[in-house]
């Protein structure tokens, strides 16, 4: 199992370097992938930006309404899967949660997670809720639970010495989330801590460290968390690699620094926990020397590589292509699979804006296409339509109500309408609005047995009713 952290500089320019979001995800051939600084707001969420064969996404964006911060930050964790409705892979998330407060009012915390989130703000009474939504608004942290391990996909905040409020704003970020892993450290779950934390914790780290570099207050408080210094984590990379220099993961990008390797390793992959062996009680028996085959930086990856113009040449013109970081990966080994789950309803699978309403040039020729195929075939909208609904009579089941919000923007957009069947079937507390979108409720909604088989209809009805205007009304009962 392969884990990869990536400060990718904005989505959609890597996206457009590498041709598509699919081809980008590939090219880092891992099963969990977190990207930091997509810079992408709630609104801009589109179908072709955070949706890819084979991969669930869990996205968080900056909801700070500040102009000058516009487009900022914004974390996103993709996860390869062959399924995402009944899955034993470890890579997709039995929870997910947007932010680190609990707090956050669009989607809900779901999962296991619900409980730990009150229980994690203990002791943070000296900030009011206003404080936290403050710190937790700037789209830097997702939080995914793969049973085995709670994967934290952080983007810390940068600040400059100079700058006295984002200063204050960092640590209270980092005080804020440090209280969240430990909570449920102190439940006996293991941790990972991965993304862009903006701290080069050692002089090592840094080209040009100076005598006092090491003294700055973030970099202490970094090294307090390592085990080396009595705490609870294992800087990864440089537990397998003690000794390496110049090995940096981010380099200004306005200096050429990249040509002279003038960086520093501020990408990080923190782990803390015990192993999955069922022995485990020698105290070398932890996560990192039981499981962590590797770590590496990935530095084929780099804007600049052998054989560009040098800058002394006349390379100062040409414009390098790609982010100014590069990804850091780490390899895991003997990850035992899961109990059968489905994806939980943060992914963007069920967000109404991409999962269907909200059209984009890729989307609008995939219909078109899609459509022309359809005129020529033996179905017609109604017999596909009626398909479904015969399709639709199986079991009383629970399903997500984000699930069945799509289900239910799609019919609503072309005029269709579900109703239940009895009055005993009405959903208890049903709501448009996402907050209730984690919320598992029973409806007599007739799903087939094989999920995936019933995703797959409704994905055909959601193009049907996308690309044909005079669909037949029909009542869902």
């Amino acid at each position: 199992m392969k884990i990869v952290t990536y400060n990718i500089n904005g989505l959609r320019p890597r996206i457009s370097q590498f041709g598509s979001l699919r081809k980008l995800l590939d090219s880092l051939d891992a099963d969990i992938i977190c990207f930091q600084e997509t810079k992408i707001s709630k609104q801009e969420l589109r179908a072709d930006l955070v949706r890819a064969d084979g991969y669930e996404s869990f996205f968080s964006c900056n909801r700070n309404f500040d102009k000058s911060r516009a487009g900022y930050s914004g974390v996103a964790t993709f996860c390869r899967v062959k399924s995402a409705f009944s899955s034993d892979e470890v890579a997709l998330p039995v929870a997910a949660e947007e932010g680190f407060t609990g707090l956050l009012e669009s989607p809900r915390v779901t999962g296991p997670q619900k409980d730990e989130c009150s229980s994690a703000l203990e002791g943070l009474e000296e900030f009011s809720r206003d404080e936290l939504l403050k710190v937790d608004s700037e789209g830097r942290c997702v939080i995914t639970d793969h049973s085995h391990f709670v994967l934290f996909n952080v983007y810390g905040p940068r600040a400059d010495c100079d700058d006295t409020e984002r200063i204050q704003f960092k640590g209270i970020f980092f005080k804020i989330i440090q209280r969240r892993w430990e909570c449920l450290l102190h439940q006996g779950r293991r941790v990972f801590v991965v993304g862009d934390l903006n701290i080069a914790p050692t002089a090592i780290d840094r080209c040009d460290a100076g005598p006092d570099f090491e003294n700055n207050e973030f970099r202490r408080w970094f090294r307090s968390l390592l085990v080396e210094n009595e705490g609870q984590f294992v800087d990864v990379f440089r537990t397998k690699h003690p000794d390496r220099r110049e090995a940096y993961t981010c380099w200004p990008t306005n200096t050429g620094a990249e040509e002279f390797n003038f960086g520093a390793r501020i990408d990080h992959i923190l782990i803390s926990g015990s192993c999955l062996h069922e022995e485990s009680g020698q105290e070398e028996h932890n996560f990192v020397s039981c499981h962590v085959e590797d770590c590496e930086i990935l530095i084929q990856f780099k804007r600049w590589k052998p054989g560009n113009t040098p800058r002394w040449k006349g390379g100062r013109s040409i414009k390098l292509e790609g982010s100014d970081h590069v990804p850091v990966c780490v390899s895991l080994e003997e990850i035992p699979s899961v109990p059968p789950h489905g994806a939980p309803s943060l992914s963007t699978r069920y967000c109404p804006q991409v999962y269907g309403c909200q059209q984009t040039l890729v989307s609008m020729l995939t219909r078109k296409q899609s459509a022309e195929s359809f005129k020529n075939s033996e179905e017609s909208s109604s017999f596909l339509v009626q398909k479904l609904m015969t399709a639709l009579k199986a079991q009383h089941v629970s399903v997500p109500v984000a699930q069945l919000f799509v289900w239910v923007a799609i019919l609503q957009k072309q005029g269709l309408t579900w109703k239940p069947g009895r009055k005993q079937d009405k959903v208890s507390g049903l709501s448009s609005h996402s907050n209730h979108s984690s919320r598992k409720v029973p409806v007599t909604v007739r799903l087939l047995r094989d999920p995936p088989m019933t995703s797959s209809l409704v994905g055909q009805m959601s193009l049907l009713l996308s690309v044909v205007p005079t669909a037949p009304q029909y009542t869902l009962k």
